[in-house]
C-alpha cells in the first residue's frame, strides 16, 4: 500500500498560518514592551517646579509624566487591547490595528520632544499641574532622560505595526485565495503527475515507493494503468468542484 501524498495547498496554508502567528507573537511582545515603557514614563517625574506664593516658604512641585502627557496611560491600555485584537483579526482589520499601533507610538513621542525642546517653559509646567495663580514660578528644571523611555516605546510600537502589516499581507497571499482557474490548473498537473508516476512504477514492476509489486510483465503494467491515480480528499473535492474527474484515465 502506498503512502498518501501530502496536500500541497494544505501544507502551504499551514506554513502561512505558522509564519503569521510567529510574526504576531513578536509584534505582541513589542506592543507589551511599548505599553510598559509608556506606563513607566507616566509615573516618573518629568520636571520640577520651584514656586512660592509670598506667604509661605517656596517649595518644589513635581510634574509627573501623566501630567505632562495625559494620554500616556490610556495609550498603554490601548496597546494591551491591541495585543488581543491582533490574534483575533486578519486582513484589513489587522491592517487597521497595525496603523493605529504605529500612529499611537508616534503620537506619544511629541510630548517627549517638547520636553527636550521647550521643557524649561515655566508656563506649560505650571499648567500641567494646575498651579494656582497665586504662585510665582521661580525655576523649572526638566529631566530629559525620561524622553528616552518614551522614544523606546515609540520604536516598539512602530516595529510592531510594521510586523502586523506584514502578517496581514502574508495571510492575504494564502493559497485558498487563489482564483479557481489557478487551482484547476495546479490540480490537473498534480493528478496527471501522480498518474504518470504510478504508470512508470507499474512498467518497472515496483510500487511507487520502489518495492517489488509481485507482478511482472504485462499484468503489472495493466494493473497500474487501470488503477486510478491516487489523490487525497482535498484534491478529490477540488476536482469535482472544477469539473474534473480524478478517476478518468489520461
Amino acid at each position: 500500500m502506498s503512502e498518501q501524498a501530502p496536500d500541497p495547498t494544505t501544507s502551504d496554508a499551514a506554513d502561512t498560518a505558522r509564519r503569521s502567528r510567529r510574526i504576531k507573537v513578536i509584534a505582541a511582545i513589542l506592543m507589551a514592551l511599548g505599553a510598559l515603557a509608556f506606563w513607566s514614563a507616566s509615573r516618573v517625574t518629568w520636571a520640577t517646579v520651584y514656586a512660592g506664593d509670598g506667604m509661605s516658604p517656596d517649595r518644589y512641585m513635581q510634574v509627573k509624566g501623566a501630567d505632562w502627557s495625559p494620554w500616556l496611560t490610556p495609550l498603554a491600555l490601548v496597546l494591551l487591547a491591541a495585543i488581543l485584537a491582533a490574534f483575533s483579526l486578519r486582513g484589513w482589520g489587522l491592517r487597521i490595528v497595525a496603523v493605529l499601533v504605529a500612529a499611537g507610538g508616534l503620537l506619544a513621542a511629541f510630548p517627549a520632544l517638547s520636553l527636550l525642546t521647550s521643557g524649561s517653559d515655566s508656563l506649560y509646567a505650571a499648567r500641567a499641574i494646575d498651579l494656582s495663580d497665586r504662585y510665582i514660578v521661580r525655576l523649572t528644571t526638566t529631566h530629559g532622560w525620561v524622553s528616552a523611555i518614551v522614544f523606546a516605546g515609540t520604536v516598539c510600537c512602530v516595529a510592531a505595526g510594521v510586523l502586523l502589516l506584514r502578517s496581514a499581507s502574508g495571510a492575504g497571499m494564502s493559497s485558498k485565495y487563489r482564483t479557481p482557474a489557478a487551482r484547476r490548473d495546479e490540480l490537473e498537473r498534480e493528478i496527471f503527475a501522480e498518474h504518470e508516476r504510478r504508470k512508470a512504477a507499474g512498467d518497472a514492476g515496483t510500487d511507487p515507493a520502489g518495492a517489488p509489486t509481485g507482478q511482472k510483465g504485462p499484468d503489472a503494467a495493466d494493473a497500474a494503468r487501470t488503477e486510478p491515480p491516487h489523490v487525497n480528499e482535498r484534491m478529490m473535492w477540488d476536482a469535482l468542484d472544477t469539473g474534473i474527474d480524478p478517476t478518468e484515465q489520461r
